[in-house]
């Protein structure tokens, strides 16, 4: 397997997550998801050489994805339930945007889980990765199970506002839609 070779799979196995999330967005059948999905892998790899190294995956391969999702709805037409082109491609900019913030969101929660101290780490670690109960990392520790629970929640409140520090701050839409 050659480097341009190497270079696509890794592309594409990249931005799994955020295809599913893109794909999962717009289509009405939930179940449709992983088959579209398929077919848009199937699609960037067959079309590799179309793609200029440097240039931005996630726009080359969520283009194909919404041409996927299109003719999936075409396919639909039969079906009561038909949303226009117009819409989907709107929905599509907002899928776009919502799982680009994702990942900002992401990226911020892992740098700011790195700036824990490690036995606040150690919490987290014990609480989410080995899905422990508050009683169980108590025992493991030693402390007060009302012990255990204060400081994972002080834990969760300090990477809120570690993350939301990192976000860029933007002006939140009003409820009516317009500006306020």
């Amino acid at each position: 397997m050659g480097s341009d070779q190497r270079e696509m799979m890794q592309l594409i196995a990249a931005h799994q997550s955020r295809l599913r999330g893109f794909l999962r967005c717009m289509l009405v059948r939930s179940n449709d998801v992983d088959d579209l999905l398929q077919e848009v892998n199937l699609v960037l790899w067959e079309k590799a050489d179309q793609f200029e190294t440097g240039t931005d995956f996630w726009a080359w391969s969520s283009q194909i994805a919404r041409f996927k999702v299109l003719n999936r709805i075409r396919a639909y037409s039969r079906d009561r339930l038909v949303f226009d082109e117009s819409f989907v491609s709107e929905l599509a900019e907002v899928a776009s945007e919502r799982t680009e913030l994702f990942e900002e969101r992401q990226e911020a929660l892992e740098q700011c889980l790195r700036a824990l101290p490690p036995a606040q780490r150690r919490m987290i670690d014990l609480r989410y990765i080995e899905s422990k109960s508050a009683i169980a990392i108590a025992e493991q520790l030693q402390r007060p199970v009302g012990s255990v629970r204060q400081t994972l929640y002080r834990i969760r409140q300090s990477l809120l506002a570690c993350i939301e520090s990192k976000l860029p701050t933007e002006p939140q839409p009003s409820a009516s839609g317009g500006p306020s």
